[in-house]
């Protein structure tokens, strides 16, 4: 099983999450919509990821935001994950507090300081994980740097940072076959 984790004012219906069920059609493809506080979000996908434990192994895929939640859950549950621009600080969630809209479904919305302190609360070392993580950056990314995030993982992440792109993430084609086999070499 996947369970893609979109990122901060978006939806599991995104172009990513539609795009990865299409491409994974062979197994089950979780695209849900996260709550915007974090604390609900984790629970929500804790719950998720318990449920696909049962049926059989679960991978991850975070983007953004999302790409911080996902080393959080494969921390706890021993899982792997690829993250695809992901969040390394969360600190920068600081400077959107305030009146938040989703892009997806319009959702309306405070973001606050206690939302930023529940993502604190969440940090997880990538030494701590127990798989590598797959880490696919597009070094054109205008709202998170992408040198950040390879530097966050260093040594700890199998890393692909492709030239250009954006926050979007332009390079999802070309690295389907990288999460296929980071996939299967995973639930050897």
């Amino acid at each position: 099983m996947l369970i893609f984790i979109h990122g901060f004012n978006s939806a599991g219906n995104s172009d990513k999450g539609s795009r990865l069920r299409s491409a994974f059609e062979s197994m089950t493809v979780l695209t849900p919509t996260c709550g915007f506080a974090p604390i609900d979000a984790v629970a929500m996908l804790s719950e998720k990821i318990a449920e696909g434990l049962k049926q059989g192994p679960v991978t991850l895929v975070g983007s953004s935001l999302g790409g911080f939640y996902a080393p959080c859950l494969a921390y706890r549950y021993k899982l792997p994950c690829v993250l695809i621009n992901p969040l390394v600080d969360q600190s920068l969630l600081r400077y959107e507090i305030g009146p938040q809209r989703n892009y997806y479904t319009g959702e309306t919305y405070e973001w606050t300081a206690e939302h930023c302190t529940q993502l604190d609360s969440m940090v997880v070392d990538p030494a701590a994980l127990s798989i590598r993580p797959l880490l696919l950056l597009d070094e054109g990314d205008e709202l998170l740097d992408s040198h950040m995030a390879a530097a966050h993982f260093a040594g700890l992440a199998e890393t692909h940072m492709f030239p250009g792109g954006s926050h979007r993430f332009e390079h999802l084609d070309q690295s389907l076959p990288l999460i296929r086999s980071y996939i299967d070499r995973c639930e050897v």
